[in-house]
């Protein structure tokens, strides 16, 4: 039975983009450490889905969740017709839709909506991936590879929205100022299917570790979300990330130097420093992983799509090449996938 591929990937932004320096003086942090976890980032741009001209950090929650499902709609859309673009389908030959978000929850969820809005076919069937972080577009990867292996005459669509804009939050908390400083707005559609060009998913892998559960995720504090997110996790999720990508290997029984791209998820500055270092990559191997970091922040569960992204786009790939896809979230887990070229 032919492995599932990726033959198709489109990604999209908001049109709004704020430098690091813009964004800080909306958060209004004036101490040194606060204004070095913006200055020192690793980050350039970000892209959000508010008005520069009117944006003020007092959005109600009813504000804030109709932010999310505007811009989330609206880039979703965008991110999706890039990909039917490339696939050159139609919406309607669309089998499986599996949608995934964090940052706003919706009932019916962002799936209902883009079926409507590209008028897929009344039977298509869908999945909702929610709440599983920036790990979860791995995971939406992973239910489209799972539905194609039972039904390899299916065309799969995952789509990963945030709109992290809307879960900003403000406090006096060092772990709020390090979310407000890295993470941003997009969205992420990838089309695939069993007998298409593409990069050839040959299978994946999960670690999760409870023991650190209570780490990252979102706490809630009068409805409003609010990022939790611990200084420990650079060294938990660089450890992850190197123990995930040696199961990888001595499964397929191959060997680091066989591996010719570390798709890795730009989690932050921190994270991929020790990740380097945990698993012993050069600067060549997180290239695609600190463009996206530089150019965009950390888009949770888009962004390591976002890498993949650049790496294909980057032409450097040649048929046969391997690569290790990595990406980090909450429960603590690190979900992973060996791709073929």
């Amino acid at each position: 039975m032919p492995n599932p591929t990726i033959v198709a990937l489109g990604t999209a932004n908001p049109t709004t983009q704020f430098s690091q320096e813009e964004l800080l003086s909306l958060a209004s942090y004036t101490d040194e450490r606060r204004r070095g976890f913006f200055l020192h980032s690793g980050i350039e741009k970000r892209h959000m889905y508010v008005e520069k001209a009117t944006f003020r950090p007092t959005e109600t929650t009813d504000e804030l969740n109709a932010r999310f499902r505007k811009g989330g709609v609206e880039i979703g859309r965008l991110a999706i017709q890039r990909a039917l673009d490339q696939a050159g389908c139609s919406a309607q030959e669309i089998d499986f839709v599996v949608t995934t978000t964090c940052t706003g929850r919706l009932c019916p969820n962002l799936d209902a909506y883009f079926v409507r809005e590209f008028a897929m076919k009344e039977r298509v069937q869908r999945v909702h991936v929610g709440d599983m972080g920036c790990a979860s577009g791995m995971i939406a990867l992973q239910q489209a590879y799972n539905h194609l292996r039972a039904f390899p005459d299916h065309r799969a669509l995952i789509v990963s929205v945030e709109i992290c804009s809307s879960t900003y939050y403000l406090d006096d908390s060092l772990e709020t100022a390090v979310a407000n400083a890295i993470f941003a707005d997009g969205a992420a559609a990838a089309i695939l299917t069993s007998d298409g060009a593409g990069v050839e998913v040959l299978g994946h892998m999960s670690l999760v570790r409870s023991d650190y559960l209570d780490l990252m995720g979102f706490t809630y504090p009068s409805g409003r979300p609010r990022i939790l997110l611990s200084k420990e996790i650079r060294g938990i999720g660089s450890a992850m990330m190197k123990e995930l990508a040696a199961a990888i290997l001595d499964r397929y029984h191959l060997k680091q130097e066989e591996i010719r791209f570390w798709v890795l998820h730009s989690a932050g500055r921190g994270v991929l420093e020790r990740a380097q270092r945990e698993i012993g990559l050069g600067d060549a191997d997180l290239q695609f992983s600190r463009q996206v970091l530089r150019r965009f922040g950390n888009m949770s569960s888009a962004t390591v799509l976002f890498v993949l992204n650049e790496v294909i786009r980057s032409g450097q790939a040649s048929p046969g090449d391997l690569g290790v896809m990595i990406a980090l979230g909450p429960g603590f887990c690190a979900e992973g996938a060996l791709l073929r070229w």
